[in-house]
C-alpha cells in the first residue's frame, strides 16, 4: 500500500515558487539586458579612447626622437611608419615628404606613422578650405572614405588649396556608423579627434555626421 502510495506523488514548483521565479527574471531582464546593449558602444568607447591615447603618446615619442637626432627637419625620424616620417619645424609630423610641407595625404601619413599596427582601417579624405566650417561638406567627405574604413583622416589647409602649413590633423571615428546615416535623414553624433601640429595636444569632440 504504502510503495502504491509513493509511486503517484508528483514533485513540482508551487505557485508561490513559479511567481518568485518569474519575478527574478523579470528583475534580471530589466537590469542585465540593457548592459549587454550597450556592450558595442562601449567597445566603439574603447576604441576611440585608445586612438586618442596613441595619437598623444605617439607624437610625443615621435618629437623626443627628433630632438635627440638633432632637431633637423629636413631629415626623416627614424622608428616611426617605414622610417620616413618627417617633421614640422616644432618637431611634430607632417607626413612622408622630404621638406616640413604637408598635402592632403598628410594626416593618413602621420597616422599611420605613429600608430602601431593593428590600429582601426584609415583613409585619406579631402574636404576644400572653403568648406571647413561646413558639417555636411565634411560629412560627405568623410562619407567618401572607401568601405571598411572606421577612420577618415582630414588634413585642414590654412589658405586655399593650401595645405603647406597646416597646423592640425582630423580624424573622424566613423567605425559605429559604416554607412552614413544620410540613407534615414537622421544626424548621429561621431568622434572628432584632433591632433595639433604646434603643441602635439589630442583633443576630442562630438562631430555631427548627417549628408543631405
Amino acid at each position: 500500500m504504502n510503495v502504491q502510495m509513493k509511486s503517484k506523488q508528483q514533485k513540482g514548483f508551487t505557485i508561490i515558487e513559479l511567481v518568485v521565479v518569474i519575478l527574478l527574471l523579470g528583475i534580471l531582464a530589466a537590469t542585465a539586458l540593457p548592459r549587454f546593449l550597450d556592450v558595442t558602444d562601449e567597445a566603439h568607447e574603447a576604441v576611440v579612447d585608445g586612438l586618442a591615447g596613441g595619437l598623444t603618446t605617439g607624437a610625443a615619442l615621435f618629437r623626443a626622437t627628433w630632438v635627440a637626432q638633432g632637431q633637423s627637419v629636413t631629415e626623416d625620424v627614424d622608428g616611426f611608419g617605414l622610417g620616413t616620417l618627417f617633421a614640422n619645424s616644432n618637431g611634430y609630423p607632417v607626413g612622408l615628404e622630404v621638406s616640413a610641407d604637408m598635402d592632403a595625404d598628410s594626416c593618413l601619413e602621420i597616422y599611420n606613422g605613429v600608430l602601431q599596427s593593428g590600429r582601426p582601417l584609415a583613409a585619406s579624405v579631402t574636404v576644400a578650405f572653403a568648406d571647413i566650417a561646413s558639417a555636411t561638406a565634411i560629412s560627405t567627405a568623410v562619407d567618401g572614405a572607401a568601405a571598411g574604413v572606421q577612420v577618415a583622416a582630414v588634413t585642414i589647409p590654412v589658405g586655399a588649396a593650401d595645405y603647406e602649413d597646416a597646423t592640425e590633423c582630423r580624424y573622424y571615428y566613423i567605425g559605429q556608423y559604416p554607412d552614413a546615416p544620410a540613407a534615414t535623414a537622421t544626424a548621429v553624433q561621431i568622434p572628432l579627434l584632433t591632433l595639433n601640429l604646434t603643441t602635439g595636444e589630442v583633443t576630442e569632440t562630438a562631430f555631427t555626421y548627417q549628408l543631405p
